[in-house]
């Protein structure tokens, strides 16, 4: 290699360097600002946590949660539950507990009214009443109303488990007390076997009766001043509370042992013989009636804004669509389902005669999750602050949870 050659390449090298440079800055500056975004993204998105499942109110004071008696709880059940606590009594469970901050309040057959922490399942008091407790409790206010099956009715202080005062003038009471509010005033009411609808004061006074032709069996309930309940006469009665001599009653076709519900000036109600109606509320007339079961509704229905959900002793669960009656699907079990449901956002919770609680897809009417609860389930589910509590024939409360 000659020595002109030589220097040519000393001087391309030269100038080759600072080209490179040049070159690579803006490579430099883009590897910088991604470095430094992505840092930037990792301080202030930090990485995600899981959610908790939250579902139920706060409180679930009356047998169906709600004075429609329409057995919705707000929020979603998760798709598996885990088994919290157990409480055993000494007599059947055919109520639905009521639960108030850490609180719940459980009626049994053994004839006590039990007060249990919702967290540990620990009692905390229990009211020997002169009887059955078949109905299920009544809470407001920090009274805890209930009627027994010799037809008492009593007001128990909530936190102390003493009793306020009681009404002795019924006859035996299977459904839950509910309250209205008629003229300004509060009112408990309840119906019992002597066929009366009773109207208690808060003290304890008797403020009306209103009398059907045969046993009132469920609960009662209220909605814009006019009380609904079920007779064994073979109606469904619709009396406002101001007025009660403007009683009307819709035609069940069959005596009607489970309560009403009301959604959106609707009544909804099965019978004895296997039919479900919704009547409307202002004129009475019946909108649309199931009636190819020949099977019993002793189901209390659960209504949201689009469908109504019942079970029925021929071992379905029906879900129609409220608009019209249309079946939309039914879920089978292996025995009676007279546990009444609950709508939890898109998933259904109820018990079933076979000694299951089922979880089942709102939508599709399928099963999501069973747990055994070893005896059979006549009782309701009561849904609140992120527990399901549940009843059974063997004298065990159960309470769940998410896994």
């Amino acid at each position: 290699m000659d020595k002109d050659t030589q220097q040519h390449l000393r001087q391309g090298g030269r100038m080759l360097v600072p080209l490179l440079l040049i070159a690579a800055l803006p490579i430099a500056a883009m590897i910088a600002f991604i470095l430094y975004h992505k840092k930037a993204a990792k301080t202030d998105n930090p990485p995600k946590t899981t959610e908790t499942v939250s579902f139920g109110d706060a409180d679930w004071t009356i047998f169906r949660g709600n004075h429609d008696l329409t057995g919705v709880a707000a929020g979603n059940l998760p798709n598996k539950l885990k088994l919290a606590w157990k409480f055993q009594t000494d007599g059947e469970i055919l109520s639905t507990v009521v639960i108030s901050g850490d609180t719940a309040f459980l009626s049994s057959m053994d004839g006590f009214l039990y007060a249990i922490d919702l967290h540990s399942g620990e009692q905390r008091w229990r009211f020997e009443t002169d009887d059955e407790l078949e109905a299920s409790p009544l809470l407001h206010d920090g009274v805890v109303y209930i009627g027994s099956n010799s037809g008492t009715f009593y007001a128990i202080d909530a936190a102390t488990g003493k009793a306020k005062w009681t009404f002795d003038d019924a006859d035996k009471i299977t459904g839950s007390a509910n309250i209205a509010t008629v003229n300004g005033n509060l009112l408990i009411v309840f119906g019992s076997y002597d066929n009366n609808l009773y109207a208690l004061n808060l003290d304890g006074t008797l403020a009306s009766t209103v009398e059907a032709d045969n046993y009132i069996n469920g609960a009662v309930a209220v909605s814009e001043g006019m009380a609904f309940f079920g007779s064994c006469d073979a109606n469904v009665y619709c009396v406002p509370l101001v007025e009660t001599t403007e009683m009307k009653t819709i035609d069940a076709g069959s005596y009607v042992a489970a309560n009403p519900a009301v959604s959106g000036g609707v009544v909804y109600a099965g019978s004895y013989d296997g039919y479900f109606l919704a009547a409307d509320v202002a004129t009475k007339k019946i909108l649309w009636q199931y009636d190819e079961t020949e099977d019993a509704f002793f189901s209390s229905p659960a209504v949201n804004d689009d469908v109504a959900v019942v079970g029925c002793r021929d071992g379905k669960l029906y879900c129609f669509n409220k608009a019209n009656g249309d079946t939309r699907w039914t879920f089978e079990a292996a025995d009676n389902f007279d546990s009444s449901p609950v709508i939890c956002g898109s998933t259904i919770a109820v018990g079933n005669d076979d000694g299951r609680l089922y979880l089942i897809d709102l939508a599709k009417g399928t099963e999501i999750f069973s747990y055994t609860l070893g005896d059979a389930v006549a009782a309701a589910p009561a849904v609140a602050q992120n527990y399901l509590l549940i009843g059974a024939a063997n004298g065990t409360l159960f309470a769940f949870t998410s896994p």
